[in-house]
Protein backbone atom coordinates (compact mmCIF):
# COMPACT_ATOMS: atom_id res chain seq x y z
CA UNK A 1 0.00 0.00 0.00
CA UNK A 2 1.54 3.48 -0.96
CA UNK A 3 0.72 7.24 -0.14
CA UNK A 4 -1.54 7.52 -3.06
CA UNK A 5 -3.94 4.89 -2.62
CA UNK A 6 -4.50 5.93 1.52
CA UNK A 7 -5.06 9.51 -0.72
CA UNK A 8 -6.94 8.40 -2.72
CA UNK A 9 -9.66 6.70 0.19
CA UNK A 10 -9.36 9.99 1.73
CA UNK A 11 -10.93 12.01 -1.56
CA UNK A 12 -13.49 9.65 -1.29
CA UNK A 13 -14.50 10.32 2.12
CA UNK A 14 -14.06 13.78 1.92
CA UNK A 15 -15.96 13.79 -1.14
CA UNK A 16 -19.36 11.89 0.83
CA UNK A 17 -19.26 14.26 3.84
CA UNK A 18 -18.80 17.21 1.28
CA UNK A 19 -21.86 16.15 -0.53
CA UNK A 20 -23.51 14.79 2.70
CA UNK A 21 -23.33 18.52 4.13
CA UNK A 22 -23.65 20.40 0.42
CA UNK A 23 -20.48 22.28 0.86
CA UNK A 24 -17.41 22.23 -1.12
CA UNK A 25 -13.84 20.99 0.43
CA UNK A 26 -9.85 21.47 -0.24
CA UNK A 27 -7.46 18.58 -0.29
CA UNK A 28 -4.27 18.99 1.09
CA UNK A 29 -1.62 20.04 -1.20
CA UNK A 30 1.17 17.47 0.65
CA UNK A 31 -0.98 14.35 1.69
CA UNK A 32 2.21 12.80 2.81
CA UNK A 33 3.15 15.50 5.25
CA UNK A 34 -0.33 16.39 6.44
CA UNK A 35 -1.66 12.98 6.98
CA UNK A 36 1.50 12.24 8.72
CA UNK A 37 1.26 15.38 10.99
CA UNK A 38 -2.16 16.59 11.44
CA UNK A 39 -4.09 13.21 11.79
CA UNK A 40 -4.74 11.49 15.18
CA UNK A 41 -3.19 8.10 15.54
CA UNK A 42 -6.28 6.20 15.74
CA UNK A 43 -7.55 8.15 12.69
CA UNK A 44 -4.61 7.27 10.62
CA UNK A 45 -4.65 3.32 11.56
CA UNK A 46 -8.26 3.46 10.61
CA UNK A 47 -7.99 5.29 7.08
CA UNK A 48 -4.66 2.65 6.79
CA UNK A 49 -6.89 0.00 7.07
CA UNK A 50 -9.56 0.76 5.03
CA UNK A 51 -7.89 1.40 2.54
CA UNK A 52 -6.18 -1.72 3.07
CA UNK A 53 -9.73 -3.63 3.28
CA UNK A 54 -10.67 -1.89 -0.01
CA UNK A 55 -7.31 -3.03 -1.82
CA UNK A 56 -7.93 -6.53 -0.63
CA UNK A 57 -11.30 -8.14 0.57
CA UNK A 58 -13.48 -5.07 -0.74
CA UNK A 59 -12.41 -4.62 -3.99
CA UNK A 60 -15.92 -4.82 -5.88
CA UNK A 61 -16.43 -2.01 -3.32
CA UNK A 62 -16.83 0.96 -4.50
CA UNK A 63 -15.22 3.77 -1.45
CA UNK A 64 -17.56 6.52 -2.42
CA UNK A 65 -20.47 4.78 -2.26
CA UNK A 66 -19.64 3.08 0.91
CA UNK A 67 -18.89 6.17 2.30
CA UNK A 68 -22.26 7.67 1.69
CA UNK A 69 -23.87 4.83 3.28
CA UNK A 70 -21.80 5.88 6.23
CA UNK A 71 -23.10 9.79 6.25
CA UNK A 72 -26.59 8.63 5.80
CA UNK A 73 -26.42 6.16 8.61
CA UNK A 74 -24.53 8.57 11.44
CA UNK A 75 -24.83 11.89 10.20
CA UNK A 76 -22.00 14.03 10.82
CA UNK A 77 -20.96 11.68 13.75
CA UNK A 78 -19.69 9.12 10.85
CA UNK A 79 -15.70 9.21 11.10
CA UNK A 80 -13.13 7.47 10.78
CA UNK A 81 -13.50 5.24 13.92
CA UNK A 82 -16.42 4.09 12.51
CA UNK A 83 -15.45 3.52 9.30
CA UNK A 84 -16.24 -0.61 9.97
CA UNK A 85 -19.59 -0.86 11.21
CA UNK A 86 -21.65 -3.91 10.42
CA UNK A 87 -24.47 -1.83 9.49
CA UNK A 88 -22.47 0.41 6.59
CA UNK A 89 -21.77 -2.76 5.25
CA UNK A 90 -25.40 -4.33 5.28
CA UNK A 91 -26.57 -1.02 3.88
CA UNK A 92 -24.47 -1.03 1.06
CA UNK A 93 -24.91 -4.52 0.34
CA UNK A 94 -28.64 -3.77 0.04
CA UNK A 95 -28.67 -0.74 -2.02
CA UNK A 96 -26.35 -2.37 -4.37
CA UNK A 97 -28.87 -5.21 -4.74
CA UNK A 98 -31.15 -2.62 -5.75
CA UNK A 99 -29.35 -0.81 -7.38
CA UNK A 100 -28.64 -3.97 -9.90
CA UNK A 101 -32.16 -4.93 -9.94
CA UNK A 102 -33.14 -0.84 -10.88
CA UNK A 103 -30.44 -1.86 -13.75
CA UNK A 104 -32.44 -4.87 -14.66
CA UNK A 105 -35.51 -3.06 -15.02
CA UNK A 106 -33.93 -0.30 -17.26
CA UNK A 107 -32.33 -2.32 -19.15
CA UNK A 108 -35.50 -4.27 -20.01
CA UNK A 109 -37.46 -0.57 -21.03
CA UNK A 110 -34.73 0.53 -22.88
CA UNK A 111 -34.79 -2.71 -25.25
CA UNK A 112 -38.75 -2.51 -25.25
CA UNK A 113 -38.30 0.98 -26.70
CA UNK A 114 -35.89 -0.02 -28.96
CA UNK A 115 -37.28 -2.49 -30.78
CA UNK A 116 -40.37 -0.17 -31.15
CA UNK A 117 -37.95 2.31 -31.99
CA UNK A 118 -36.69 0.25 -34.99
CA UNK A 119 -39.87 -0.77 -36.19
CA UNK A 120 -41.36 2.36 -36.27
CA UNK A 121 -38.34 3.87 -37.95
CA UNK A 122 -38.36 1.04 -40.69
CA UNK A 123 -42.11 1.52 -41.80
CA UNK A 124 -41.89 5.17 -41.51
CA UNK A 125 -38.34 5.11 -44.06
CA UNK A 126 -36.62 7.24 -41.10
CA UNK A 127 -33.44 6.40 -39.16
CA UNK A 128 -32.92 7.30 -35.71
CA UNK A 129 -31.62 10.64 -35.75
CA UNK A 130 -34.84 11.68 -37.94
CA UNK A 131 -37.35 9.88 -35.24
CA UNK A 132 -35.74 12.25 -32.77
CA UNK A 133 -36.78 15.06 -35.11
CA UNK A 134 -40.46 14.61 -37.03
CA UNK A 135 -42.98 16.33 -35.32
CA UNK A 136 -46.81 16.44 -35.65
CA UNK A 137 -48.80 18.95 -35.09
CA UNK A 138 -46.10 20.99 -33.61
CA UNK A 139 -45.25 17.68 -31.58
CA UNK A 140 -42.36 15.59 -31.39
CA UNK A 141 -43.91 11.93 -32.04
CA UNK A 142 -40.92 11.02 -29.63
CA UNK A 143 -43.06 12.68 -27.11
CA UNK A 144 -46.28 11.22 -28.25
CA UNK A 145 -44.58 7.87 -27.69
CA UNK A 146 -43.79 8.46 -24.45
CA UNK A 147 -46.91 9.51 -23.66
CA UNK A 148 -48.58 6.13 -25.35
CA UNK A 149 -46.35 4.33 -23.04
CA UNK A 150 -44.47 3.00 -26.69
CA UNK A 151 -41.05 3.74 -25.02
CA UNK A 152 -40.24 4.63 -21.43
CA UNK A 153 -38.56 7.38 -19.42
CA UNK A 154 -34.90 5.89 -19.52
CA UNK A 155 -34.73 5.52 -23.61
CA UNK A 156 -36.60 9.20 -23.63
CA UNK A 157 -33.45 10.62 -21.48
CA UNK A 158 -31.16 8.36 -23.64
CA UNK A 159 -32.55 10.45 -27.05
CA UNK A 160 -32.03 13.49 -25.34
CA UNK A 161 -28.28 12.43 -24.15
CA UNK A 162 -27.56 11.72 -28.55
CA UNK A 163 -28.80 15.42 -28.81
CA UNK A 164 -32.73 15.39 -29.23
CA UNK A 165 -33.70 19.61 -28.77
CA UNK A 166 -36.95 20.15 -26.49
CA UNK A 167 -38.63 23.65 -27.17
CA UNK A 168 -40.25 24.88 -23.51
CA UNK A 169 -44.07 24.01 -24.57
CA UNK A 170 -42.13 19.94 -25.43
CA UNK A 171 -40.74 20.05 -21.62
CA UNK A 172 -44.43 21.30 -20.12
CA UNK A 173 -45.47 18.02 -21.64
CA UNK A 174 -43.44 15.83 -19.92
CA UNK A 175 -42.80 16.91 -16.19
CA UNK A 176 -42.12 13.56 -15.07
CA UNK A 177 -38.72 13.35 -17.27
CA UNK A 178 -38.23 16.90 -16.84
CA UNK A 179 -38.33 16.57 -12.73
CA UNK A 180 -36.69 13.14 -12.52
CA UNK A 181 -34.24 13.99 -15.83
CA UNK A 182 -30.90 13.86 -13.36
CA UNK A 183 -31.72 10.90 -10.85
CA UNK A 184 -32.23 8.96 -15.01
CA UNK A 185 -29.36 10.08 -16.81
CA UNK A 186 -27.03 9.12 -13.45
CA UNK A 187 -28.84 5.96 -13.78
CA UNK A 188 -27.56 5.70 -17.63
CA UNK A 189 -24.81 6.07 -16.49
CA UNK A 190 -24.17 2.97 -15.01
CA UNK A 191 -25.12 1.41 -18.54
CA UNK A 192 -22.48 2.87 -21.34
CA UNK A 193 -21.72 -0.08 -22.77
CA UNK A 194 -24.95 -1.28 -22.69
CA UNK A 195 -26.23 1.75 -24.71
CA UNK A 196 -23.60 1.73 -27.57
CA UNK A 197 -24.79 -1.52 -28.14
CA UNK A 198 -28.16 -0.63 -28.28
CA UNK A 199 -27.62 2.44 -30.77
CA UNK A 200 -25.21 0.18 -33.03
CA UNK A 201 -28.59 -1.79 -33.52
CA UNK A 202 -30.74 1.42 -33.52
CA UNK A 203 -28.64 2.92 -36.25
Amino acid sequence: MNVKEIENIYFNFRKAQSEFNNRGFRLPKDFESYFNSKFREPNKKALIKITGRFLTKWQDIDPYIYFKCGFDLYKNKFTYTKFFKEEILRLYIQRDKNRKREIEITKKGLVDSAIFVKKWCKDNYSCLYDYMRIRNENKLVVIDHYLKNKIDASFFVFLLRKGMILTDNDRSLIPYIHTNYRRINFGLNDLSMFLRKLEEKLI
